[in-house]
């Protein structure tokens, strides 16, 4: 879950107001200190010092702590619980549309275009391939973690393969890393599998 975001929000209303960290302690009467720790999350400021803060910056107490943004992520995070439970139930059209409608919210929440491109291929086939296809290829032109880039490589294999393209199948496959969607898993369910088992134990492993 997300963390609040005093640290991150302290220092940008202060850069926005062009005042150095001596010039903001001087102005709550602490030191410097003090507000270098806060800014780098070490600390929080106390409590009776938040009513000075919040008007000096024109903020509400809400806003310095990214209670908005914490919201937003936790209401990001029980999207993508529900996503898997549905995948877990075979629900694959309900995850996508799911998912999809999320995205208009998040449009950079690159998880959740990896997500609809399995959910897609997985209720629809064949015929959601250049959509999911197009989907993972955007994700892996984006900064990612290096978790999610593993698994939408490993999606990527099989949707390749199901649009006839084994060579580039294969060729991302190898460049895969040894993690969980590893090159040693992908390649061993090309030979094992059909592309659309594949595709549903390498990314939810649970089902």
């Amino acid at each position: 879950m997300p963390e609040i975001m005093v640290a991150q929000n302290i220092r940008k209303l202060r850069l926005q107001k062009e005042m150095t960290q001596e010039e903001l302690a001087e102005r709550l009467g602490v030191t410097g200190q003090a507000v270098s720790r806060w800014e780098r999350g070490e600390c929080y400021p106390d409590i009776t010092l938040l009513p000075g803060i919040v008007n000096l910056f024109g903020v509400t107490v809400d806003e310095l702590l990214g209670m908005e943004e914490l919201r937003s992520r936790a209401k990001l995070y029980e999207t993508y619980t529900r996503a898997s439970a549905l995948i877990r139930e075979r629900k694959y059209a309900e995850a996508a549309q799911l998912q999809e409608q999320a995205l208009k919210n998040w449009p950079d929440e690159y998880g959740l275009m990896t997500g609809i491109a399995q959910a897609l291929v997985l209720a629809h086939g064949k015929t959601q391939l250049p959509k999911a296809v197009s989907l993972c290829e955007c994700v892996l032109a984006s900064p990612t973690s290096d978790k999610l880039r593993g698994t939408t490589m490993a999606t990527l294999c099989f949707l390749y393969r199901m649009a006839k393209q084994p060579e580039k199948a294969d060729c991302l496959a190898h460049s895969l890393p040894h993690a969980r969607e590893s090159r040693e898993e992908v390649l061993k369910a090309f030979d094992s599998m059909t592309d659309e088992e594949g595709l549903l134990q390498i990314t939810h492993p649970s089902t």
